[in-house]
């Protein structure tokens, strides 16, 4: 009960921390990708959705989804979530992710898998969830 509200009523209000990725969500795939330690999140985030031109996706949005994984090398992975057409915003990123030299990374088995070949177990690494944690 870290958060001033849940102190005032006594108990947990049940905002969920789940990991994107562990949990299958109809029409959403989430992709996480390496932060390179030198511009915010929200920028990398925009080259890497709008690098592609022409964009392959047609539909849909792709959103940072409030989560990072610090993995026992000391490298951060941002989630994205995106929706839509799959298939497009996968490419899209991808590119991005290609033209930029940044490792992506999902989420498999209980494992974190990234495209440059390091695999971590979920448990080994470290959580943040900043749309709960920026408001203790």
């Amino acid at each position: 009960m870290n958060c001033k509200m849940e102190r005032i009523l006594g108990v947990p209000i049940g905002l969920d921390k789940t990991i994107p990725g562990t949990v299958s969500v109809a029409g959403i795939e989430f992709v996480y990708f390496c932060d390179d330690g030198c511009s915010l999140v929200d920028e990398q985030f925009d080259a890497l959705t709008q690098f592609a031109t022409p964009p392959h996706a047609q539909c849909g949005g792709a959103t940072l989804d409030g989560c990072s994984l610090t993995l026992p090398d000391g490298s951060v992975f941002h989630a994205i979530g995106y929706h839509g057409d799959l298939a497009g915003w996968r490419q899209d990123i991808e590119e991005g992710a290609a033209g930029l030299i940044t490792a992506l990374a999902r989420i498999d088995a209980g494992k974190i898998v990234a495209s440059d070949g390091r695999v971590f177990k979920l448990s080994e690494c470290i959580p943040k969830f900043d749309w709960i944690d920026s408001q203790h």
